[in-house]
């Protein structure tokens, strides 16, 4: 199990890609083997929506501010689901099994905090405090922290 800070480029070619505005949400789970990309959602796109493409391929379950994403059924050919994620308001991130978590620009989070399960692998860019935690907890979880200066290197 690993994380890291980082700037990070996000290339899915020959992959289809589903878009979600998670709105104002503040509680996301990633609940299996999916490639999400997180990016920050303009200040008009409060609400919750998402592309017809999404709605045939993803389960969201919304509750308390909550929104647990995951897929309708596993493909045959085991190739993951891409998922660009809009958000405003995020505070918490759970990542299960071999999930993949990046972000592309930087999200404005004064204080997120991180679960990760499993094999899952989470790529962040913030422009706040970021707390990491195994969702295992006799698991160990890998941080690499790069500062502003070393990013723009």
């Amino acid at each position: 199990m690993a994380i890291a800070f980082g700037v990070l480029s996000v290339s899915a070619q020959n992959q289809e890609t589903l878009v979600v505005n998670a709105g104002n949400t503040e509680n996301i789970t990633i609940a299996n083997d999916m490639n999400v990309v997180l990016m920050p959602a303009s200040e008009a796109g409060r609400s919750i929506s998402m592309d017809a493409n999404a709605a045939e391929k993803l389960n969201l379950r919304i509750s308390n501010n909550s929104m647990t994403i995951s897929q309708v059924i596993q493909s045959l050919s085991k190739e993951k689901l891409t998922v660009h994620l809009y958000v405003n308001n995020l505070k918490t991130l759970t990542v299960e099994n071999n999930s993949n978590v990046k972000t592309i620009g930087v999200l404005d989070t004064p204080k997120l905090d991180v679960f990760v399960d499993g094999n899952a692998m989470v790529h962040l860019t913030t422009n706040g405090a970021i707390k990491a935690y195994p969702l295992d907890g006799d698991e160990e979880v890998k941080v690499r922290v790069l500062s502003d200066w070393l990013a723009k290197r």
